[in-house]
């Protein structure tokens, strides 16, 4: 049977997967719903860069911090009370983003720092629930390309949001999602298990004393910088060529290669192990952004281009998530996939930072764009499979490496 299909017969899969997408949704949409809240209540664009910033960071900061938590007394009440205290964290900051600028900042704080940590929980369920080999991998091939759903849902739900209740009442609407899919995911039996009737007793090491899964962390964070960079790059590039709304378009175009990405990999699963496959996937992402430092092309042409660069991403994320089954602890799973989603996250944050350092350079795409590349892969270098595999991983079957 097509290990996709495996995957959505799979009793509670499809509806963890749907119910943490919609307890995401506010982490895609905060970064524009609080710039536009600022800017229409009147602040100015520091504060909603700082407000923004404070935002990610504190999530980056609490996501470890929580997925301990969570494996250590199990999913329902963390996730529950993580997504209350965010939701009233968005409160404060639609109360008080332009009046009350300081109350604003706690708010953001709040907001990012008590995430729930959906991404790890729901990473941390699949190993549980569907079957060892392609329809794994499989699994984690499609959290990774819903994953890119989210983040082209959350802007356009931004938009419509505002719309329809105003800035103020887009971030309790983004809140309310928040709320409403989490508490969702946390009442599904799967999750309601998991972690808490498992060796409750035995001790839990936290992932980071292992160096595999340090090196991984630290790849995971160079696949986050050109993402990062890609922001910045689209901006300039259209405003060069004075076309307005360039970036969304591109920014839909590399996410859209990013669906092509993961369907293909749904449907047709790698058969080696993730390890061995994790140096060779940083490298094509790497490369697959390259020609996206020739600024002097067509636009149409540099659309398609942002397209192919898309492509590399979910699989490359892919052999993350299944990595780090393979190089934590099973009592540590949360933890272990939560660090995986700070150390992306803050890999974007400095690539947008770096773009945006050179963004009013002349050349200012291709020097983003070729720093972004070879950022990637030199910290590819970090994940060979002599780095990551054990002696009873080598070598692997000849034969095995079709896709």
């Amino acid at each position: 049977m097509n290990p996709l299909r495996v995957v959505l017969g799979t009793p509670s899969a499809v509806y963890l997967l749907a119910s943490s997408l919609v307890g995401r949704l506010p982490s895609a949409m905060a970064a524009l719903a609080i710039v536009q809240l600022v800017r229409l209540q009147g602040g100015d664009y520091a504060l909603a860069g700082t407000m923004t910033a404070v935002y990610i960071v504190a999530g980056a900061v609490g996501q470890p911090v929580l997925g301990r938590v969570v494996d250590r007394t199990g999913q329902t009440l963390v996730l529950v009370v993580a997504a209350v205290v965010s939701s009233l964290g968005f409160v404060v900051v639609a109360a008080c983003a332009a009046e009350a600028p300081v109350l604003a900042l706690l708010g953001a704080i709040l907001a990012g720092l008590f995430t729930p940590p959906l991404e790890p929980s729901l990473r941390s369920l699949w190993p549980r629930i569907v079957p060892e080999g392609r329809p794994l991998k499989a699994a984690f091939s499609l959290d990774a390309g819903a994953q890119e759903l989210v983040f082209i849902v959350g802007p356009l739900l931004t938009v419509l949001g505002i719309s329809a209740f105003g800035a103020t009442g887009n971030v309790l609407f983004a809140a309310a999602l928040g709320l409403a899919g989490t508490v969702a995911f946390a009442l599904n039996r799967v999750s309601r298990t998991a972690g808490a009737s498992e060796n409750p007793d035995a001790p839990r090491l936290s992932p980071v004393r292992s160096a595999r899964f340090r090196r991984l962390v630290a790849f995971t964070f160079g696949v986050g910088i050109p993402v990062g960079v890609l922001t910045i790059s689209v901006t300039v590039f259209g405003e060069r060529h004075g076309i307005e709304g360039f970036a969304g378009w591109a920014l839909a175009a590399n996410a859209f290669g990013a669906l092509v990405g993961a369907t293909t990999l749904a449907l047709r699963p790698l058969r080696r192990a993730p390890q061995r496959l994790l140096a060779r996937c940083g490298l094509l992402l790497a490369a697959f952004y390259l020609p996206l430092a020739l600024a002097e092309l067509p636009p149409a042409v540099w659309l398609a281009l942002a397209v192919v660069a898309g492509f590399m991403l979910p699989p490359t994320l892919a052999q993350i998530f299944e990595s780090v089954a393979h190089v934590a602890d099973r009592g540590s799973l949360t933890e272990a996939n939560a660090w995986v989603v700070s150390a992306m996250s803050v890999g974007v944050a400095a690539g947008t930072l770096g773009g945006g350092l050179v963004a009013g350079l002349e050349f200012a795409v291709p020097v983003m764009v070729l720093g972004g590349s070879v950022a990637t892969a030199l910290l590819a270098l970090l994940v060979l499979p002599a780095r990551m595999t054990t002696p009873s991983q080598q070598p692997a079957p000849v034969g095995s490496a079709a896709g």
